[in-house]
């Protein structure tokens, strides 16, 4: 046989012993995954594995403000991005404040059509509003002689009509943010002798508040009647109407629970 002729036979055996290897049946009962890999298989990546960017337009009156904050912080605003931050799923949290002192309903909604007022509510992740005080405070001032329950039911009427049309703004502007409405509280016992039913009334405008808002999604009600009526601490300002640092610690606690909590 020729040199070639060998060449090519040993050739042509090595071809044909390499191909039967290839499906040998396994002479173990190993499983072939653990040879592979070794590893197990991957879980979900939990949501807090990337840092998330938040962004908060806070909208309506003095309470947005931080009007009677003595420590000239902001109120609520700076201290809930403080309380934020901290979580471990968030890398930063950016705050509009679009708040004005003594807005009443009636004047959000002219508020709504700025244009400045409308990108921060489109760029928003999250959208709180206070509002409503100042609606109560027109009625008693307004009817300070004639004050009735009467009074203030033909008024919650139209107070919801406009919360309403507030609501429908917003989502026209933003359909995807969660919306939250921080509650009324009542700091009008100490002027006029009416405090069991002005705490009947705040109550009574809270549950309606609680209503309209139950007709949009991605919405959640901040309750603070409660603590304000009940503590034996004094959170209201020098005023006796605004929140004051204390008042505002509390009022951002409950307003960062209700964030965090599904």
């Amino acid at each position: 046989m020729s040199n070639l002729n060998k060449f090519l036979a040993i050739l042509i055996f090595g071809f044909l012993m390499s191909g039967c290897s290839g499906v040998m049946p396994a002479t173990t009962g190993e499983s072939t995954s653990q040879h592979d890999t070794g590893l197990s298989p991957k879980s979900e990546i939990p949501d807090d594995f990337i840092p998330k960017d938040i962004q908060i337009a806070s909208i309506g009156d003095s309470l947005t403000k931080g009007v009677g904050d003595e420590t000239k912080q902001g109120g609520y605003t700076s201290l809930l991005e403080k309380k934020l931050i901290q979580e471990k799923d968030v890398k930063s949290v950016t705050i509009q404040n679009f708040g004005v002192k003594g807005h009443k309903t009636t004047d959000l909604l002219k508020r709504l059509q700025i244009e400045e007022v409308q990108q921060g509510i489109a760029d928003a992740d999250i959208i709180i509003i206070t509002i409503g005080g100042n609606d109560i405070m027109k009625i008693v001032k307004d009817n300070l002689f004639d004050l009735s329950l009467h009074v203030f039911q033909n008024e919650q009427e139209k107070y919801e009509v406009r919360l309403e049309k507030v609501l429908e703004n917003i989502r026209n502007y933003n359909s995807d943010a969660e919306i939250v409405l921080v509650g009324l509280y009542n700091p009008f016992g100490w002027f006029i002798d009416l405090s069991t039913e002005i705490n009947t009334i705040v109550d009574n405008w809270n549950e309606g508040s609680q209503n309209i808002l139950s007709n949009f999604e991605r919405t959640k009600f901040v309750m603070l009647d409660d603590v304000f009526s009940q503590s034996s601490d004094n959170l209201l300002a020098d005023d006796e109407f605004h929140p004051n640092a204390k008042g505002y610690e509390i009022m951002s606690e409950r307003i960062f629970e209700t964030i965090i909590n599904e």
